[in-house]
């Protein structure tokens, strides 16, 4: 084979053994590799009805199939496993699920490591006694002991394995909040990168994997190595053409300013395609602003979410506050720009910050997810508290998403009185604390509740949906999609996340497809896509064409690109897949297998009983807001969920039908469909059916 190793490492932590297996090209040729090779592992391999946090529960390190290539924007790695976040509300058939698919994302240099410790993947079953790390080397491979590892935060951890073993060591681990099993917890790298969402630094924490060290250095054979140095630099060239447009340089200097008039004229995210994104490489001074560069835009035109969905951004989070977390202003503490591995755009930015409380005073630039998570949300303009949050979230691993959305719910308990002062007694406020909107104050001291699960961070470490269920009365303002935290993308502007969010195996993610992204970028990226994407406004149609942009996402993930590359033109993908790997692929093969790598998702959930329409009704405009540029969007996303079920073949209860099973090759999951009983309880807008008084 060309382009993979062929190989796997599947470690037992139980036994502390290993074994390396091999696959068949035709595995690849169907998944691919990074959550295309995770699912058909995983579905495999992982018994119907395990516990998340148990031992046969499978944790998989997935770089992408184009993954150390050196290809554009091909840098990223999937960490997979059965989430033990999502899948726990209560179904219409009475019965509990217990977690549904769980993957997670990121970037840097860590998955390109995994190709060059010479594995197409790592996955884990079983659970160590005590505390270890995977040492890959290039003498061998062992599981050494962590004990001394054990309590440090994610920094920590990685500066001491490479000083045990060498500066080019490639490190991914858990912090304290994995440690503790917070359901919201992650998996870091490069000291800031995290696969944040589902909760796999708990399934991490659970099996007492402490990290993975990775120092070897093996290669892979190209098909065609010639050709696809050829694309390599064809592609960069045209990289470095978008970065340098004087055009794109005078938007993205002044489009801070033009938000008020986007609000007014109601433009949502309207403007063309290609413009948002590529403005993420405009540079101010010497360094590109990155995904905050529309910061202000999406706290004004209601694409973010602002004091737990309850307020309006010019009227709760008006232009003087936002302005505060701009852009601009964080690069104002820069220290150094830095891509991902093989990154045309380079969005990454290291800063300079000198009231951080640790002997490195340097931390990440904070991405946009949690400047509003950590801004508009909790309506917090201190930019002091966004970039200590950052770098303590990145340090114990925790989703910022996760927590943000957590804190605005505790914030909102406080307001409606459900939290009083004596319920945040903790060692360093014995008396007791009390975090109100706005302020700065106390929401580290919060956060550090939840990551050690001390008194009432006991129950809240585990996210919005679960600790509802310890405080009744307080589901109402518990945002979250099928138990997770949404991106921080408002649906109410843009309705097809709020089926992204529900109907996809992974809810509650930004990160994902539908229809209207798939109007925008993708048939640029991938032109077959481009006659698929007709323009409707009819929910249900717009759902039955998202099954295409859905199935072209699959193959995106699975070859390990960034959806930033989805922006920037004709990827030629087809080519690059064959100058790797020597496959002529067609159109037709490329939407087949995306399909099949959704198709596997969605099985699993379903032979878990995790399939759920499950979403806090004021994230859907139940009731809807009276002013701004949201007012009086209720939305109902049933109808766009049932048209994308019925694109992607699947049945209205989200099982996928015995007839798409065969279409993809997926014969032997037919009799798994005898045990996916229940239809998923559907989302009810209240709104909707009885209009408020």
């Amino acid at each position: 084979m060309k382009g993979v190793h062929g190989k796997i490492l599947l470690v037992d932590l139980s036994h502390h053994q290993y074994q390396v297996e091999e696959l068949p090209e035709e595995v690849y040729r169907r998944y691919l590799g990074g959550y295309g090779l995770g699912a058909y592992y995983l579905y495999k391999h992982i018994p119907p009805g395990s516990d998340p946090l148990g031992p046969d529960n499978i944790l998989g390190f997935c770089p992408g199939l184009l993954t150390g290539t050196g290809a554009g924007f091909s840098g990223r790695f999937a960490v997979v496993g059965k989430s033990p976040l999502t899948g726990k509300g209560l179904r219409s058939n009475g019965k509990y699920s217990n977690g549904g698919w769980g993957n997670a994302n990121a970037g840097g240099i860590f998955g390109p490591a995994i190709k060059r410790a010479g594995f197409d993947a790592i996955f884990f079953k079983g659970q160590s006694e005590k505390p270890v790390y995977l040492l890959i080397t290039q003498e061998g491979i062992s599981l050494e002991d962590a004990s001394f590892l054990w309590g440090k935060d994610t920094v920590e951890t990685e500066e001491e394995l490479m000083v045990k073993h060498g500066q080019r060591a490639c490190v991914a681990s858990i912090g304290p909040a994995g440690e503790n099993l917070s359901l919201i917890s992650g998996i870091v790298n490069d000291k800031g990168r995290i696969a944040a969402r589902s909760g796999l630094g708990a399934v991490m924490g659970s099996k007492k994997l402490k990290a993975i060290c990775l120092t070897a250095n093996k290669k892979i054979e190209y098909a065609d190595r010639p050709k696809l140095q050829e694309l390599n630099k064809y592609y960069f060239a045209r990289m470095k053409y978008f970065k340098s447009s004087p055009l794109i340089k005078a938007i993205g200097t002044k489009l801070d300013y033009v938000a008020p008039l986007m609000r007014v004229s109601k433009m949502g995210l309207a403007a063309p395609g290609s413009i948002i994104p590529r403005l993420m490489g405009t540079m101010y001074g010497n360094v590109a602003l990155g995904t905050n560069m529309s910061t202000i835009i999406s706290a004004q035109n209601g694409d973010s979410p602002v004091k737990n969905y309850r307020g309006v951004g010019y009227v709760d989070y008006p232009m003087k506050k936002a302005m505060k977390l701009r852009a601009k202003r964080l690069n104002e503490f820069g220290k150094k720009q830095y891509g991902c591995f093989s990154c045309p755009l380079k969005c990454g930015y290291l800063l300079k910050y000198d009231k951080l409380p640790y002997k490195d005073k340097e931390t990440h630039r904070p991405e946009y997810e949690t400047t509003c998570s950590f801004g508009a949300l909790i309506l917090n303009d201190d930019m002091d508290l966004l970039l200590q949050v950052n770098e303590y979230l990145n340090r114990v691993g925790m989703d910022s998403i996760s927590a943000g959305t957590t804190v605005a719910y505790v914030l909102e308990g406080v307001e409606d009185g459900f939290f009083k002062q004596e319920d945040f007694i903790c060692t360093d406020y014995p008396q007791g604390f009390l975090p109100v909107w706005g302020d700065p104050t106390y929401v580290l001291p919060l956060l550090k509740l939840m990551v050690t699960r001390d008194g009432i961070g006991a129950k809240l470490a585990d996210g919005t949906y679960h600790a509802s269920q310890h405080f009744p009365g307080t589901e109402a303002f518990a945002i979250h999609a099928n138990g997770s935290e949404m991106g921080m993308h408002d649906l109410r502007l843009t309705k097809s996340w709020g089926m992204s969010f529900v109907a996809d195996p992974t809810p509650g993610r930004h990160t994902t497809s539908n229809y209207d992204l798939g109007q925008l970028g993708p048939p640029d990226f991938y032109p077959p896509l481009k006659p698929k994407m007709e323009k409707t406004t009819d929910s249900y149609r717009q759902g039955e064409i998202s099954a295409w942009p859905v199935k072209l996402h699959q193959v995106m993930e699975s070859l390990g690109l960034c959806m930033f590359s989805y922006f920037f033109s004709d990827y030629r993908m087809q080519e690059m897949l064959a100058a790797v790997t020597g496959w002529e692929m067609t159109a037709e093969e490329i939407f087949q297998i995306g399909g099949r790598i959704q198709t596997t998702r969605q099985m699993f959930n379903a032979r878990e009983g995790a399939i759920q329409h499950e979403m806090t009704q004021r994230a859907q405009g139940s009731p809807p807001q009276q002013k701004g540029p949201i007012a009086g969007n209720a939305i109902d996303i049933e109808e766009m969920i049932q048209g994308y079920y019925a694109g992607m073949g699947f049945q209205p209860d989200g099982v996928p039908s015995a007839e798409i099973l065969q279409t993809y090759g997926l014969d032997a999951m037919i009799p798994d469909l005898a045990i996916s009983t229940g239809a998923p309880t559907p989302i009810v807008n209240d709104y909707l059916i009885q209009p408020a008084q």
